[in-house]
């Protein structure tokens, strides 16, 4: 059920991303086809009760969906909340992928804290279509979420399951959105008491000191350096974190964090997406204790698959450092192959 309120949650979010695009007109650059997404929404929606049993019990919710820029206009934060029958507030976090020309979306919901399904699709002839697969009621679905009538003040969206392979489709999710606001306002001094505040050290704007080891089939291991910034915001009413990475010099990058705290759980997930890419890799997984936080996940490194460990540590009010180690025995021993120090230069985002 979890999943389906996330579903639900993303196609709001997607409506205006397609529609709006393409009515408005489109630069030739992909990375602005969110751009007549931004601000303040009011939405109408009607969700089909139980999809895919051929009933037609409809339900009928009313919010608010606010949409803002980050990554320098190659990603987005939308935020969904609405009351009906219950009362959902849902995340998704769009990338622009230049290897694929594609935006990738990432939607989560307030029960979980996790990232479900993503769903992958572009914008063309006035309408943006996005697709993804995933289990429901027990088998493997396709979904599909269109943004279409797309003007400045108003689009519409439509989420639609197939579970024949395509051949034909169930609208299961409708909304009609109106803009109220061209803006959408700061959450950077708001939260919520659901949530978990261990990450409220890292809000602020960074200056970054990284050591990185270079991988090579060398015996001899040899560090790089490379110096840049680092910006934070508070999202979705404090829940989550989004922290914006930039970094020179010859082997510099550019990308994209995002905290996201789980009720259920009561852990931190840290998912990373490189600009290159635009794709999130997975997410590492931790809590914090006595001042030291250690998320965990499985990676790539070096050509084959080893544990990851994040760990932020040495937290004051104004500097903490963050470090990538890496396993090869199941955790037994650890590798740092990445280092950085942060020091506070500046107020968040």
């Amino acid at each position: 059920m979890a999943k389906k309120i996330g579903i639900v949650v993303l196609l709001v979010l997607f409506l205006p991303v397609a529609t709006a695009a393409a009515t408005l007109g489109s630069t030739g650059d992909e990375r602005h086809d969110f751009d007549w997404n931004f601000g303040t929404w009011k939405t109408h929606i009607k969700r089909l009760a139980h999809p895919l049993t051929g009933s037609n019990d409809w339900v009928a919710y009313e919010g608010v969906v606010t949409v803002r820029p980050a990554f320098g206009g190659s990603a987005n934060v939308e935020e969904i909340e609405v009351d009906g029958p219950s009362h959902l507030e849902l995340l998704d976090v769009r990338i622009y992928d230049p290897q694929s020309h594609q935006w990738i979306v990432n939607g989560s919901n307030s029960r979980i804290g996790t990232l479900e399904v993503p769903g992958f699709g572009s914008f063309a002839n006035g309408r943006g279509v996005f697709y993804d697969q995933e289990a429901f009621e027990g088998r493997m679905i396709l979904v599909r979420q269109t943004f279409f009538d797309i003007t400045p003040v108003s689009y519409s969206f439509e989420q639609a399951f197939s579970d024949d392979g395509a051949r034909t489709w169930e609208p299961n999710f409708v909304a009609h959105l109106d803009r109220t606001s061209s803006g959408a306002a700061s959450e950077a001094s708001t939260s919520v008491a659901d949530s978990s505040h261990d990450f409220d050290f890292h809000y602020g704007t960074w200056e970054t000191h990284i050591k990185y080891l270079r991988q090579s089939s060398s015996d001899t291991p040899t560090w790089g350096e490379q110096s840049g910034t680092v910006a934070v915001r508070k999202i979705w009413s404090g829940r989550a974190l989004m922290e914006e990475i930039n970094v020179g010099g010859k082997d510099g990058f550019r990308g994209l964090t995002l905290f996201l705290y789980d009720p259920l759980t009561r852990r931190w997930n840290q998912t990373y997406a490189d600009s290159s890419v635009g794709t999130f890799e997975p997410s590492m997984t931790g809590t914090f204790h006595s001042g030291r936080g250690e998320l965990i996940s499985e990676g790539l490194y070096g050509g084959k698959m080893v544990l990851q460990r994040g760990v932020w540590s040495n937290i004051t009010a104004n500097a903490n450092n963050f470090e990538v180690d890496v396993s090869q025995d199941s955790g037994l021993t650890w590798k740092p192959v990445f280092v950085a120090a942060l020091t506070r230069i500046g107020p968040g985002l």
